[in-house]
């Protein structure tokens, strides 16, 4: 019976994890093949029958402070990651490399590339690609009022 109940909470605390990681405003995500991961949601830009999202490598939960600058007149947002965050992305980068990630912000694919080669770092470019100013200023906004801080 015990180990019923222990199971069921294992269970419901991964399927939080999940909704967590599915409802960060930034996330950074590698395209993987439809194929091989069953189940994985479609890259809306990319042929939906070739190309679907892995699980994020990063998310803004993983920043300790996001910062708006100004270039230009339009804003640009970089997060500073986490000693363990950016460990876990420059792991993930050595094992993803000739092979596209996506950049995802509020759930839309804002921007996709190549991985070229490993990467350690401490700040990660959010802003960019297909995000509007007011979609970076509403990131933000909601960055800070969560307790990050700039």
């Amino acid at each position: 019976m015990r180990s019923w109940i222990i199971a069921g909470l294992l269970l419901a605390a991964s399927a939080g994890a999940a909704l967590a990681a599915d409802t960060a405003a930034i996330q950074f995500r590698p395209v993987v093949d439809c194929d091989t991961h069953p189940g994985a949601e479609h890259l809306s830009i990319y042929s939906p029958q070739a190309h679907c999202l892995g699980e994020p490598v990063v998310t803004e939960r993983d920043f300790v402070r996001l910062e708006r600058l100004r270039l230009g007149g339009s804003p640009i947002l970089r997060g500073e990651l986490t000693e363990e965050a950016q460990l876990r992305f420059y792991e993930f980068t050595v094992h993803h490399r000739f092979r596209p990630m996506a950049l995802l912000v509020q759930g839309r694919p804002t921007e996709v590339w190549v991985v070229r080669g490993p990467s350690y770092p401490v700040w990660l470019l959010v802003s960019g690609g297909y995000l509007s100013d007011a979609e970076a200023n509403q990131v933000a906004d909601k960055f800070y009022a969560d307790g990050g801080r700039d």
